[in-house]
């Protein structure tokens, strides 16, 4: 039998110091202070990887929520958290776990110390002790109607996605749909479905409703390449609530399962912990990169003699390929080349398929199908080694007449993601704008090697895969330049622009400094997608993105 844990005796709003209800309202705006809810919204740290959580106060024990896939294997995390909101998150504290459901991707921990090992009380969370004062924060109600969510509700999304310098980041978006599902005989709201944005990292994050209630955790984004759309998945908290309430609802300990479940499995049945793509064959015709992070606490041993290596219980990443095609290769690049991950695929036909090293010089896996069938194929990515966790990058691309071995597939890690959303947001100019220049702050830098990727000569530094920012422009001038200029002078960023018509733009340094710039003669009307790397591995650079039609000499 497997250990479960029994819940501080949670009722259904969680006994919150405050259980606010929420009003009526046909209309809901986000009424709430973005900056003081944002100190609720903690980043959660195990090894070398991170997620993110909600802290709250439940029966006056500082509690974090945040999903399975970002813990698994942990029994303690790191918890850091914003002092300063307009700062990058500070590690403050050390939480336990207190349990995880087996089925879905859903863990607790409790905050136990500080990082001296000194106890901590909710009044020292509440009174600024630690520079950081928990707001209370009301709960989605399942016995109030009137705070159900519905289809057309304000949602805003804090977490931490990731990219540079441990920032949080603050999407709004609306609720696009509400799926229901059943707990213990019980219907209630499972998935929410939104608009608002999610990148890896946002994984356990906290979502509120218009009015500041907690009412999700986001989990997954599901993306349509064709069209660009995409949805993220918000775990309801009704459906948590309910979890919770039941008294064989978590597993204790992930030791203890690992010790008791024999049988414990991959199971593709469950919702993925890094997002879902719809792809057509044509679209594989360039390759399509998805950021996840590997490992989990299950030893994928069991499926066969070329299955190594553990991860989790949900698939990382689901594909829904479209058409049949006549080669398909799945790969993963490991951020640290000194990882060692293991690739685990369960293709439509229901067979398992496994990899550990994609060749005698790599430690990266990779497989190709040399005849791929249309339907659903879902990735998992393991670590070789227990409790290690490993960022790198999932790559698919079509694999008709590619060899697996060859020296340039490596180089796909390289390559930059202009199908995906940008992590700083888009902006639409036309010739005349003002202000001029146009500004946007930037975190540069990322984990592709950008000259790898052979775009030209002048293209190099390491980047995000999805873009730091878009410009859709339109109108005619005669000439607009994009330029950054980065915080610290000593800090050596690159530019990497492509063009609407598919063509690329980068540069170094600008003649009299270290920031980096283009100039567009004749822009054309259309989207150019902007990225900003540093030109060392693993730095990241504070600075400005700037958009003129006023040409200038880059400082």
């Amino acid at each position: 039998m497997h250990t479960t844990v029994r819940c501080f005796c949670f009722l259904l709003c969680l006994c919150f110091t405050s259980c606010m209800v929420s009003p009526t309202s046909s209309v809901r705006s986000a009424l709430y202070d973005i900056d003081q809810m944002s100190r609720a919204a903690v980043q959660v740290i195990v090894d070398n990887a991170t997620g993110s959580g909600t802290l709250i106060i439940v029966d006056g024990t500082p509690t974090v929520f945040t999903n399975r896939h970002v813990v698994e294997g942990f029994d303690q995390a790191t918890i850091a958290v914003l002092s300063d909101p307009n700062a990058p998150a500070q590690a403050m504290f050390i939480a336990d776990l207190v349990g995880f459901s087996q089925e879905y991707d859903f863990a607790v921990y409790t905050l136990t110390s500080d990082l001296q090992g000194n106890s901590i009380s909710v009044d020292q969370l509440r009174d600024g002790t630690f520079g950081i004062q928990i707001p209370d924060i009301s709960v989605q109600d399942t016995n109030d109607k009137d705070s159900d969510v519905r289809r057309g509700d304000s949602v805003g999304i804090f977490g931490y996605p990731g990219i540079g310098e441990d920032e949080l980041v603050y999407t709004t978006g609306i609720i696009s749909s509400v799926q229901y599902g059943e707990y213990k005989g019980q219907r209630l709201p499972m998935w929410y479905r939104t608009t608002a944005e999610m990148s890896p990292g946002n994984s356990g994050g906290m979502a509120l409703g218009g009015n500041g209630e907690f009412i999700g955790i986001p989990t997954s984004v599901t993306t349509e390449n064709l069209t660009g759309g995409r949805l993220g998945s918000l775990l309801a908290v009704p459906f948590v609530l309910a979890i919770l309430e039941d008294e064989n609802g978590l597993v204790a300990s992930w030791t203890d399962l690992n010790s008791d479940r024999a049988d414990l499995e991959l199971n593709f049945l469950q919702e993925p912990g890094f997002g879902s793509v719809t792809l057509t064959p044509d679209e594989l015709s360039e390759p399509y990169f998805s950021e996840l992070i590997s490992g989990g606490s299950v030893d994928v041993a069991y499926l066969g003699e070329n299955c190594v290596g553990y991860a989790a219980t949900n698939p990382d990443f689901r594909i829904q390929l479209s058409d049949d095609m006549t080669g398909l290769n799945v790969l993963f690049f490991a951020g640290d080349e000194n990882s060692d991950t293991t690739l685990i695929v369960n293709s439509p036909d229901g067979e398992w398929h496994c990899n550990d090293d994609l060749s005698m010089d790599s430690r990266n896996p990779g497989m190709m199908f040399s005849a791929a069938p249309a339907g659903q194929y879902d990735v998992w990515v393991g670590s070789y080694d227990r409790d290690d966790s490993v960022s790198g990058v999932l790559a698919l691309i079509d694999g008709a007449g590619v060899d697996l071995a060859a020296s340039e597939i490596t180089g796909l890690a390289g390559g930059l993601d202009f199908a995906a959303s940008p992590y700083y947001g888009s902006t639409e100019l036309s010739a005349g704008f003002t202000p001029d220049p146009h500004t946007v702050k930037i975190s540069a830098g990322g984990s592709f090697d950008v000259s790898a990727a052979q775009y030209g000569s002048e293209c190099n530094g390491y980047a995000s895969s999805a873009p730091d920012y878009q410009l859709n422009w339109s109108g005619d001038t005669a000439s607009l330049q994009l330029y950054f200029v980065a915080a610290n002078i000593t800090d050596d960023a690159t530019l990497i622009v492509n063009n609407p018509d598919g063509t690329w733009l980068c540069n170094d340094d600008s003649p009299v400094s270290l920031n980096p710039g283009v100039t567009i003669n004749n822009p054309v009307a259309g989207r150019y997608d902007i990225w900003v790397g540093s030109y060392s591995q693993g730095e990241f650079i504070s600075g400005e993105l700037n958009i003129t039609e006023l040409l200038t000499d880059i400082p």
